[in-house]
């Protein structure tokens, strides 16, 4: 049973992992390259550390952390 439940998380990490890589290359191909931090945040959604909404709110803080508030036009209050 041990070796089925291997198999299955293996097979979780590699499409997790195909799903990143998909991302990375569009954003590549836009001209976006990520940091080595967001890179280091991607890759611990990837081993299954953090869950997709984890792996979104850990970007989030890391880009207010390392380059501050984002302001934008559709989030604006009159």
């Amino acid at each position: 049973m041990e070796d089925m439940e291997a198999v299955i998380v293996d097979q979780a990490v590699a499409q997790r992992a195909s799903h990143m890589d998909n991302a990375l290359a569009t954003g590549r191909l836009e001209g976006l390259e990520p940091s080595a931090g967001a890179v280091a945040i991607f890759q611990r959604y990837v081993e299954g550390e953090l869950t997709l909404d984890e792996m979104g709110r850990a970007i989030d803080e890391y880009a207010e952390r390392v380059y501050g508030p984002v302001r934008l036009s559709r989030n604006e209050r009159p």
